[in-house]
């Protein structure tokens, strides 16, 4: 869940120019965009577009060697059974749960990180998660992470998990927290949402659009786990990336235009499309037409600057019957479903709702979900939707003092 924007945050948009509307970012590798989804400029009514993809990889292509995430070495423990249902909030009918997850202690109770995107995968038929997470306060300058995790009850590593540091290649010109070498930095971004494709992560940039990363191309860092004020390669060839083992650069990025915040992204059940939402608080901007967008994506994994869906989606909810608080999307057929949050009304202890819009209705159908509530997955096999929870103990939301960070699934079918 998102903060409504300060004035100064506004104002410094507006002085900068961030460039959503007018293409004019200059540098997107290095687009530092604050913890927050919402806006308060409405989207501008120009026709939606996808720029050509960028390729970044350069800064990698020489001195370094690359894991794919089998080779990971997850050094965490997630716990599973049914404790994941006692965080705050937690109100899915029992009989529509069927996984869960809780983080370890110190991953369900830090402040200075917050889980945000979910998706998944199969590799050497192991079931893996992807959570992305961004960081804020003291660690804001880390910039954003993703964490593996192994989902598979077979597997010699279940529920075991690490935490990847994302970096890209545009070096900050001066740091005052930590010392950057050259090579690569931290990627400063919300992170707010991650879909898989094809061997490739797709992460949602709140201005400019998307940002990929090429899962085959995890970088080790020599210094991982000792280090927590360096970042880059050294003059020495020596790699740091905080305290943090593995690196994932990005490899290249696609800026689209009109179609801004990008607050969440997904694959539709087709695996044709990628699905992105645009948050904005149904209190600080009820004026303001919440959409969500489909861009076509070939089978190199790039998206197409044609046959672009806009959808509008409704919810009584809201006293203009909009869908406001948009976390996390999934598309099947021509139906949308939406975990959304910032309900006026409590539902077992959440304001959060799973919201089901078929194209062209006027209204939502809408079922319970959970507290802090975020993105969404769809696991195909299984038929398992997925959705996290972000919220840490004395977050100053309605939490208090509890823990209300898990990850869960819920039998998809009882929501179609």
């Amino acid at each position: 869940m998102i903060k409504k924007q300060l004035p100064g945050w506004i104002l410094m948009l507006a002085m900068t120019g961030i460039g959503c509307q007018n293409n004019q970012l200059t540098s997107a590798s290095m687009e530092d965009e604050l913890p927050a989804k919402s806006t308060t400029s409405k989207a501008a009514a120009s026709e939606v577009s996808v720029n050509p993809y960028v390729d970044t990889s350069a800064y990698i292509n020489s001195g370094f060697s690359f894991l794919n995430p089998s080779q990971v070495n997850k050094n965490r423990q997630a716990i599973g059974g049914n404790a994941y249902t006692e965080v705050y909030g937690f109100n899915i009918p029992e009989e529509n749960r069927v996984r869960g997850i809780r983080w370890n202690t110190d991953d369900e109770t830090t402040s200075i990180w917050r889980p945000q995107g979910i998706a998944g995968f199969t590799k050497d038929g192991v079931r893996y998660l992807l959570v992305s997470w961004y960081a804020k306060d003291d660690a804001e300058y880390k910039g954003s992470r993703i964490t593996l995790i192994d989902i598979s009850p077979s597997s010699s590593t279940y529920l075991t998990y690490r935490h990847i540091l994302l970096v890209q290649p545009d070096i900050p010109a001066s740091t005052t927290t930590y010392t950057q070498y050259s090579s690569f930095a931290p990627l400063k971004v919300h992170a707010g949402g991650i879909a898989y494709f094809n061997g490739k992560i797709y992460l949602s940039s709140t201005n400019l659009g998307v940002r990929i990363f090429d899962l085959n191309k995890i970088i080790e860092v020599s210094t991982g786990d000792t280090t927590d004020d360096k970042c880059g390669k050294d003059a020495n060839g020596n790699l740091f990336a905080f305290n943090y083992r593995y690196v994932l650069p990005q490899t290249g990025y696609q800026k689209i235009n009109n179609a801004s915040p990008f607050s969440t992204i997904q694959v539709n059940d087709e695996g044709t499309q990628l699905w992105t939402g645009q948050y904005y608080a149904g209190s600080a901007d009820a004026s303001i037409v919440p959409k969500v967008f489909g861009f076509p994506i070939n089978a190199s994994g790039i998206i197409q600057n044609s046959g672009i869906v806009t959808v509008a989606p409704k919810n009584s909810l809201f006293a203009d019957n909009h869908a406001h608080g948009i976390q996390g999307v999934f598309r099947k057929g021509n139906r949308t479903w939406l975990s959304c949050t910032g309900s006026p009304s409590n539902s077992y202890g959440s304001n959060a709702r799973l919201a089901r819009y078929t194209d062209g209705a006027d209204d939502t159908v809408r079922y319970r979900w959970p507290y802090g509530a975020e993105s969404l997955y769809y696991e195909a096999q299984y038929g398992y939707l997925w959705s996290l929870t972000e919220y840490e103990p004395n977050a100053g939301a309605q939490n208090g003092s509890q823990v209300n960070r898990c990850i869960f699934a819920v039998d998809f079918s009882k929501y179609e």
